[in-house]
C-alpha cells in the first residue's frame, strides 16, 4: 500500500472520528447539477403570483435590482413593490433597472430596529478594477451587494481594509416603513442584508401582525442565531423550505389554501 493511500486512509479516520464525512468527487457534482437543475427562488415566487398568491412585495436590500436578484426576472410589471436600498449607487440603478415598472416605490434608506442614522460600509467605487483580475470579469458592480453594517463582513468576502467606505445613512423601521407606505397587506418580505437577516425579521415579527411569506439569506447567519429565528417563526405558525442560499418560511395555512 502506498504512502498516500495510507495518508487518505489515516485522515478519513481521524475526520470520522471528529463527526465530519469526506463525500466522492461524483457525490459532489452530482449534488452541484442536482441543485443547478433544481426549482429555485424565483421559480417559487413567479409560481405563486401565477397563481395570485403574491402581489404586494416589500424587498429590503434591493442593491441594484440586476446583480445577484431573483426577484425582478421573477415577477410580473403589476406587481405593487417597495424597494429599499441605501448604498446610493446602487439605488440609482435599482431606478434605472426598474424603469417600465409601474408600480413601484423606491426608498433611499435601510431597515434597522430603530429609525435615525447609523454607519453602513461598502466597496468604496474607484477600487473596482481592483477585483476585476481576482473575479475574472470586467463586470464587477456587484460589489455593490457586500454593503453591511459590519465592516467584518466585506473582509471577510476578500475586500481590503482601505477599499472600504463608510456613509452615515438615515435609517427606518419597519413599523413606520408599513405605516407610511400603506403596506398592511403584504404578501412577501424579501430580505438580503448580509448577516443582518435574522435581527431584521425577528424584529418584523416582533413589531408587527403581518405575516406574508418571507424570504431571507441565511448563509450569514450563526447556528444559535438561525435556532432562535427558526424557534421565532415557528412560534407564528411558519414551515421552512430551503432553496440554495435561501430560507423561505410559509404560513402553514398557506401551504394547505
Amino acid at each position: 500500500m502506498s504512502h498516500d493511500i495510507k495518508k487518505n486512509k489515516f485522515l478519513k479516520k481521524i475526520l470520522g472520528a471528529l463527526g465530519f464525512k469526506i463525500l466522492p468527487k461524483e457525490t459532489i457534482k452530482t449534488e452541484r447539477y442536482i441543485e443547478s437543475s433544481s426549482l429555485n427562488s424565483g421559480d417559487f415566487i413567479k409560481l405563486l403570483i401565477s397563481k395570485k398568491k403574491i402581489n404586494n412585495i416589500i424587498q429590503i436590500g434591493a442593491n441594484d435590482g440586476k446583480s445577484d436578484d431573483f426577484l425582478r426576472p421573477s415577477i410580473n410589471k403589476d406587481t405593487n413593490l417597495l424597494l429599499v436600498e441605501p448604498i446610493k449607487v446602487a439605488f440609482e440603478k435599482l431606478q434605472k433597472n426598474y424603469s417600465g415598472y409601474k408600480n413601484v416605490k423606491f426608498i433611499n434608506k435601510a431597515i434597522d430596529v430603530v429609525t435615525g442614522k447609523k454607519n453602513i460600509f461598502s466597496v468604496n467605487p474607484k477600487y473596482y478594477n481592483f477585483y476585476e483580475k481576482k473575479y475574472e470579469t470586467k463586470d464587477v458592480s456587484w460589489l455593490s451587494v457586500l454593503a453591511s453594517f459590519n465592516k467584518e463582513h466585506l473582509e471577510y468576502h476578500g475586500i481590503k481594509s482601505n477599499h472600504i467606505q463608510s456613509a452615515e445613512i438615515d435609517c427606518i423601521n419597519f413599523k413606520e416603513l408599513i405605516e407610511q407606505y400603506d403596506y398592511q397587506k403584504l404578501d412577501l418580505l424579501v430580505v438580503d442584508t448580509e448577516g443582518y437577516d435574522d435581527v431584521l425579521v425577528t424584529n418584523f415579527i416582533n413589531n408587527t401582525y403581518i405575516r406574508p411569506i418571507i424570504i431571507l439569506e441565511w448563509i450569514h447567519i450563526k447556528k444559535n442565531k438561525a435556532e432562535k429565528l427558526i424557534e421565532l417563526l415557528k412560534s407564528n405558525n411558519y414551515e421552512f423550505l430551503k432553496l440554495n442560499k435561501d430560507l423561505i418560511c410559509v404560513q402553514n395555512n398557506l401551504l394547505f389554501d
